[in-house]
């Protein structure tokens, strides 16, 4: 019996990192879609930054709405409906050039995108050890991406707009198989059964945290391949910089897997959060290209130990992982409103302002984190 509850443990961990490569695609990737349609002159930056922002929207409504029925989720059933709405809107976007047709296919990404991130917190809820799956399924992520930011600009320079969706579109594809071995009942996996309710005040408080940080974090996210060109990077260097940030990102992974295993991770958690702070004014403003990379890097470098961080304390303040799937909503309309600043903002070329609201953001959430007193939920 045992041997058949770690099976099933590694089979769903399997599962769940799939999904969560799939669900996250758009986030490591969707520069290179937003550089390509930039460039062709499919779109400004500010209308780029109103089509990223209605994924993130779409992304938002998806987890909230979840949230709602976490009880009665079917693992499996879900993520597969969902990899079907994104591969077949990335697939689509590929042969549309029109705003608003690309538009409403954001829609559709973005729900389906939601969808498999629910479904990677709350199996990381269902699971338990939450911290140590999400950081565990963040190893895979960064490398299914690392070999992609080396791909994508030799196909965006071959192929263009369609090449890019269409990779897009054969990433989710290729990684759907594997969600077929998520359990696809509503009863935990492994029998581990927890309920509790969630205090209100370190509720709201891990929410906030995660709202604060993404938004702050990522707000010029969509448009950092913009930002490399304007200091002197070349498509292919960008790509070169993102798989090189994807691998320094596996070595944190790597380190908030061992340091899940006790409260290292949250004692490290808020100075990570200010550093964070401090390198996105930079990378959002760089004086030079050297700055911009190393900016670059490190943000990149520390969302992989932040953000299963702060989405496994949500998960230890909420057991039930319903506080979870909110955060993944809470995420993405953070980041939608910060990213339409940072679309008006991209117009005239200036990401200052950004940069600083950026800045804020995380100390924001840093004090959320500090208020939440994550010693005493793991000392419990």
């Amino acid at each position: 019996m045992l041997q058949q509850t770690r099976t099933l443990g590694v089979m769903t961990l399997v599962a769940i990192s799939a999904a969560d490569c799939a669900a996250h695609s758009m986030n490591s990737l969707g520069p290179f879609a937003v550089g390509e349609l930039i460039k062709n002159g499919q779109m400004t930056a500010a209308q780029a930054g109103v089509w990223s922002s209605v994924e993130m929207l779409s992304y938002a409504a998806a987890m909230t709405g979840i949230a709602f029925a976490v009880h009665r989720i079917r693992l499996r059933s879900l993520a597969l409906v969902a990899a079907i709405c994104v591969v077949f809107a990335q697939a689509t976007s590929a042969y549309v050039y029109g705003f608003w047709g690309l538009l409403a296919l954001r829609v559709l990404s973005g729900l389906g995108l939601g969808a498999l991130n629910a479904v990677v917190n709350v199996g990381a809820s269902r699971l338990g050890q939450p911290i140590f799956v999400l950081s565990f399924v963040m190893v895979v992520q960064t490398i299914v991406f690392s070999a992609s930011s080396l791909v994508l600009p030799s196909i965006g320079k071959i192929a263009g707009q369609k090449g890019i969706f269409l990779v897009l579109a054969c990433i989710v594809l290729a990684l759907a198989p594997l969600m077929r071995l998520l359990p696809d009942t509503v009863n935990q996996p492994g029998g581990i059964v927890r309920t509790g309710q969630p205090a209100s005040g370190p509720a709201v408080a891990a929410l906030l945290a995660v709202l604060c940080y993404t938004g702050g974090s990522l707000a010029v996210w969509p448009f950092t391949e913009r930002i490399a060109a304007s200091v002197g990077l070349t498509t292919a260097s960008f790509g070169t910089l993102s798989a090189f940030s994807n691998i320094l990102g596996l070595c944190v992974c790597l380190a908030s897997v061992r340091l899940s295993r006790n409260t290292a991770s949250m004692r490290l958690l808020i100075p990570a959060l200010l550093l964070t702070g401090v390198i996105c004014f930079f990378q959002a403003w760089p004086p030079s290209w050297l700055v911009f990379k190393a900016a670059f890097s490190l943000n990149y470098a520390l969302w992989f130990f932040i953000y299963p961080a702060l989405v496994g304390l949500t998960c230890l303040v909420d057991p039930s992982g319903k506080l979870a799937s909110r955060s993944g909503g809470a995420w993405m309309l953070s980041q939608a409103t910060t990213t339409v600043l940072a679309g008006v903002a991209g117009n005239s070329g200036q990401y200052l302002g950004i940069g600083f609201l950026s800045f804020v953001l995380c100390l924001l959430s840093a004090c959320c984190v500090f208020l939440v007193k994550p010693h005493q939920i793991m000392a419990r």
